[in-house]
């Protein structure tokens, strides 16, 4: 058992192949790299039986804070790995814990007869798998820890012999061929480790190369002199690779000019002189077709790239959020290919319930938005009753004012008439009034004017002098040839008369008695 850690975008030393004129003119540059430094650590294991454990890998996050966009690549029913947090993204005690309970036992213990025999845990020194909580533990479960010695893992230890420098290797040619697709226009995440960990996982921890760790390490087959001869001798292995240059080099970035003449010199040299052309000519064709390759590789990788940023768009949330079977949130919570398929069915399960209460406040508000609408359409409907009301009563009131004006102009065409049809009377009584302002002793008086007949009235008789009143005066018919009409009422003073007609409903005013009422039998 040993661990490895990974800087998520940093590669190792690799050869490379490169133009010599690209050497030459200083365009060569440096590997291209992402510089992602997050720390991901691997627990790996092997056993005797060619078979390794499945990986432990420790991101670099908060305590159970494990995302579930980092995993949306892991197959639970075809892959096997476990995945917890932690801050600096190292082991801890409580992890080696859990790693030792979780994945040695587990799946060491039916190779084991289920425990009955005693199994041998080799290990570093490590604080993480070396402290009494992790040996009391193996002590009760019959595992016998096997420690190295200091700084002797690289000579003893199988997975730092043969195992961590081919996964190194395949790590970063995936790693590169990544960078390489996507133009660096992306950063490497914690989303796509896992897609390039595995596939170098799978091509480094075979059973060839974990044989060729047992046996180069000398514990299987168990000899020590294995290890002795690689520290006594000293293999210092120098090679000096030479290459040349050929006199006939393709033309760098040819244009179509170019190109042309090429041709059209290589066509009409036909002898055995323009061989050097005709290699010229078909290197620069080669060149251009590899250069063709390249962009078509390129565009398949930003396209590529393009998929992969709007993936990483997407907001993670923590699977123990979905399971979480830790008393202590903050405890060490490791994720097996079991939990993790049972919290992506807990999402869908939530997802789906998010969905239908998504679905549920969409129709109520649909409901709620339906019923505002019946709300604005009944108030409009009232607001426009009340606007018919409001212009029927305006009519209404047009009507009726025209119909006071109309009996207003009327009266006034009556009172006009009337006054044209008094104005005569009124002067008749004027020139009858004079015979009462020699009469200054006359007393205060109501004279009540007998009702109206239809009759004409009765010529003036003279009463008898034992009956007469000497309030009342008897006088001559006036002068005047018609006869005035006939009061209904007429009520006298010192100061005026007041005559009242029946036809006309209006009293006449004087404060002279006129003569003309001297013509009335008077009660």
């Amino acid at each position: 058992m040993d661990e490895k850690g990974f800087l998520l975008g940093v590669i190792n030393r690799t050869k490379r192949v490169f133009d010599v004129n690209a050497k030459r003119q200083g365009k060569l540059l440096g590997a291209s790299q992402d510089w992602n430094r997050s720390w991901i650590t691997f627990l790996a294991c092997i056993c005797q039986d060619m078979t390794s454990l499945p990986p432990f890998l420790i991101y670099q996050g908060k305590p159970g804070q494990v995302q579930d966009t980092w995993l949306t690549d892991f197959d639970p029913e075809h892959q096997s790995a476990f995945f917890s947090t932690s801050e600096t993204g190292w082991t801890s005690h409580e992890l080696g814990k859990e790693w030792l309970i979780g994945v040695f036992d587990r799946f060491t213990k039916a190779k084991a007869r289920n425990g009955r025999d005693y199994r041998l845990l080799i290990t570093d020194g490590h604080s993480s798998h070396i402290n009494m909580d992790f040996l009391d533990w193996c002590d009760a479960h019959r595992i016998i820890v096997a420690v190295f010695p200091p700084h002797s893992t690289h000579r003893l230890q199988p997975l730092d012999v043969s195992l961590f420098g081919p996964l190194s290797t395949a790590y970063t040619n995936r790693l590169v061929q990544w960078t390489s697709k996507t133009q660096g226009l992306t950063g490497l995440s914690k989303r796509e480790f896992w897609v390039l960990f595995w596939g170098a996982l799978e091509a480094s921890f075979t059973p060839e190369n974990i044989a060729s760790g047992w046996r180069r390490t000398g514990l299987k087959p168990f000899d020590p002199d294995v290890v002795l001869s690689q520290v006594s001798k000293n293999t210092d292995d120098d090679s000096d690779v030479e290459s040349g240059l050929d006199d006939s080099i393709a033309l760098q970035e040819p244009t179509a000019r170019e190109l042309r003449r090429l041709v059209d010199h290589v066509v009409k040299q036909s002898s055995v002189s323009s061989d050097t052309g005709a290699r010229k000519l078909k290197r620069t064709l080669e060149s251009l077709q590899a250069e063709v390759e390249l962009l078509r590789h390129e565009n398949q990788g930003l396209r590529e790239t393009i998929i992969r940023e709007k993936q990483r768009r997407q907001r993670g949330k923590a699977l123990k959020d979905y399971i979480f079977d830790r008393v202590d949130p903050n405890s060490a919570q490791v994720f097996s290919p079991q939990k993790i398929a049972q919290a992506r069915q807990k999402k869908i399960e939530v997802e789906a319930q998010k969905e239908e209460e998504v679905l549920q406040k969409r129709t109520e508000k649909a409901l709620r938005q339906k019923r505002v609408e019946e709300q604005k359409q009944l108030v409009l409907e009232r607001k426009r009753q009340r606007e018919e009301k409001k212009e029927r009563k305006r009519r209404e009131k047009e009507t009726k004012q025209l119909e006071r004006e109309a009996n207003r102009q009327l009266r006034i065409e009556m009172k006009k008439q009337n006054q044209r049809s008094i104005q005569p009377r009124h002067q008749a009584r004027q020139n009858g009034s004079d015979g009462l302002e020699e009469n200054g002793g006359i007393q205060d008086e109501i004279i009540v004017v007998l009702p109206t007949v239809t009759q004409p009235p009765v010529l003036f008789k003279p009463p008898n002098e034992a009956l007469s009143t000497p309030n009342i005066k008897a006088s001559t018919p006036p002068s005047h040839k018609t006869r005035p009409k006939r009061p209904s009422l007429v009520v006298e003073s010192d100061r005026e008369v007041v005559v009242a007609y029946r036809d006309s409903g209006r009293s006449q005013r004087n404060r002279k008695r006129p003569r003309w009422l001297d013509d009335f039998e008077v009660n």
